[in-house]
């Protein structure tokens, strides 16, 4: 009787899926060569656009003799505290901090509440000038600040709001309602209007189908648009610096420029990149903590329901 070799019999099987795969790797561009250069590139990439950052941070724990060295060094000689301690140690530093922190949101809970309802307003009736608010409200975010800030002025000055924090909560409305309504806008018309006549025939109302159905489908992009918003309400300089010209308060991107051009700590670079860390610090940790429904309402505003 002869004897069958398994191996002969496995050979060519191993040999076949083998071929099969390193096929199916070609077709899908999974060629290991390739992806290691892709990984090598935005290995690379991810070190050009971490070192400012890593040189920030590392600044701030430098003496003064590693800042002022002829030669720079990547690793402090000995770690120092002290510029964050003279950035606590300035009297302006946290009211202005807590100023930003009022402005931003005060702006942003505004912002959001009359920017959905006027979204849902836009994205579920028919009105006349529909189109023409939508089309407004996108022309509205292509005009620059600067372009508007004088009248901006005029109309906060006779309205005696200038050098007041709710003057400035008000004007930071004229740019963040525009983007909450365009931005919600696009989550609200991707909701199937038969969700809300389903819960109308169930015995809701309309403002019961609103809280049921829309507001929590809408979540995810309420909560993009504000993490934006609270962005762009936090790091604005040009509206509160010329608002805020009277009155004696500033917010904390007042405070950085003005600190960074004063003639006794103008080259304090330690400080100056320690208050520059401390003022950013709020909104990386805001999108670090809101990262995954950050993900989440981009997506799902793309997405037709």
């Amino acid at each position: 009787m002869a004897v069958i070799d398994t191996a002969d019999v496995t050979r060519p099987a191993q040999a076949a899926s083998s071929t099969k795969v390193k096929k199916n790797a070609r077709v899908a561009g999974r060629s290991p060569v390739m992806t290691g250069v892709w990984n090598t590139v935005a290995l690379a990439f991810a070190v050009v656009m971490g070192f400012p950052i890593y040189w920030a941070v590392l600044t701030t724990f430098k003496t003064n003799k590693d800042l002022i060295t002829q030669n720079p060094t990547f690793w402090p000689s000995r770690f120092s505290f002290e510029s964050y301690k003279v950035i606590f140690g300035d009297k302006d530093f946290l009211p202005g901090l807590l100023s930003t922190l009022g402005i931003t949101l005060g702006a942003v809970f505004l912002g959001l509440i009359v920017g959905f309802l006027a979204a849902v307003a836009v994205a579920r009736f028919n009105f006349r000038g529909r189109n023409f608010f939508i089309v407004t409200m996108l022309i509205i975010q292509m005009v620059p600040l600067l372009a508007i800030i004088i009248p901006l002025y005029i109309v906060m000055k006779n309205a005696n709001m200038t050098g007041t924090l709710l003057g400035v909560i008000l004007a930071y409305l004229v740019f963040t309602i525009p983007y909450v309504v365009w931005t919600l806008r696009s989550f609200i018309v991707n909701i199937p209007k038969e969700l809300d006549e389903a819960a109308m025939v169930d015995g809701c109302t309309k403002w019961g189908a609103f809280i049921r159905i829309i507001l929590p489908l809408t979540l995810p992009g309420l909560i993009t648009t504000g993490v934006y918003t609270w962005i762009q309400a936090w790091n604005e300089f040009i509206v509160a610096n010329v608002l805020l010209s009277t009155g004696g308060h500033k917010t904390s991107m007042i405070w950085l420029t003005f600190y960074s051009t004063t003639p006794t700590r103008g080259a304090d670079y330690g400080a100056q990149m320690a208050g520059a860390l401390m003022v950013s610090l709020p909104v990386i940790i805001l999108f670090v903590i809101f990262q995954k429904k950050v993900s989440a309402g981009l997506t799902a505003g793309a997405v037709k329901g």
